[in-house]
């Protein structure tokens, strides 16, 4: 698989899944742990959470997809 063709995948794969993990996330009540009025401190935490989850399993995806791509060739 060529480079550019590979980072392509991977950033589309990023793109697909990075919404859903945040609506996954906004189902989780983290605002226990924060005081009240923190507000935008809860969102940070949310998008950065969500962007490290979306990355953990776009680049799983793409290892997944990579290695049977290789076993087929």
């Amino acid at each position: 698989m060529d480079p550019t063709q590979a980072a392509l995948i991977e950033l589309i794969l990023f793109f697909i899944i990075f919404p859903v993990t945040f609506k996954a996330m906004m189902a989780l009540d983290i605002t226990k742990g924060f005081q009240k009025g923190a507000v935008w401190q809860i969102q940070i935490i949310y998008i950065f959470l969500s962007i490290a989850l979306a990355y953990l399993v776009s680049s799983g995806l793409f290892r997944l997809i990579e290695l049977s791509h290789r076993l087929l060739l």
